[in-house]
């Protein structure tokens, strides 16, 4: 049985863009020993929000592309890079993203609006809206507009924001 990924809310990591992701295996490799210290502006940031247990950790990707050294207070001031989604813990246990600070005093509801997080649950005509714990049906066109809950892997995540912020 593999051992749960500690995180705190408020923790924000680095997440590299020059990493493999190409094979599914990348997202078992141990990074742990490796600091990344020679790297420049090649990483984009997250902060997590809420761990969900078994159903994922809630983070949000800022918009800014940095180094490890990058400002605290320039990552949290810039806009996310899209919706709060939910990823597995391997890009943090592995050590394939970097915990690059531990945000003073964070509070989830007022910093990172938690209560209000909208995931879509369940395909086509068994589309729920979660809010805050509540699930409410939902039309298939309307599914569309919200994240789908989904747990990313690190490979998964990483490919996502290169698409985003690159093509």
């Amino acid at each position: 049985m593999m051992k749960k990924t500690e995180v705190i809310p408020g923790e924000i990591y680095a997440i590299p863009l020059f990493l493999p992701t190409e094979d599914i295996k990348e997202n078992l490799k141990n990074y742990k020993k490796e600091k990344f210290d020679n790297r420049g502006r090649e990483f984009v940031f997250c902060r997590i929000i809420d761990d969900k247990g078994g159903s994922g950790i809630f983070v949000e990707v800022f918009d800014q592309i940095g180094t490890l050294q990058e400002d605290i207070q320039s990552i949290i001031n810039s806009p996310r890079l899209f919706s709060p989604i939910s990823i597995s813990g391997l890009g943090i246990s592995k050590g394939r993203w970097k915990k690059i600070y531990t945000q003073d005093n964070y509070d989830p509801e007022r910093e990172s609006n938690l209560s209000k997080i909208q995931l879509v649950m369940g395909r086509g005509e068994d589309s729920r809206l979660w809010q805050n714990g509540i699930e409410k049906k939902i039309s298939e066109t309307e599914a569309k507009n919200y994240e789908q809950w989904i747990v990313w892997t690190p490979t998964q995540l990483e490919i996502r924001i290169k698409n985003k912020l690159f093509k």
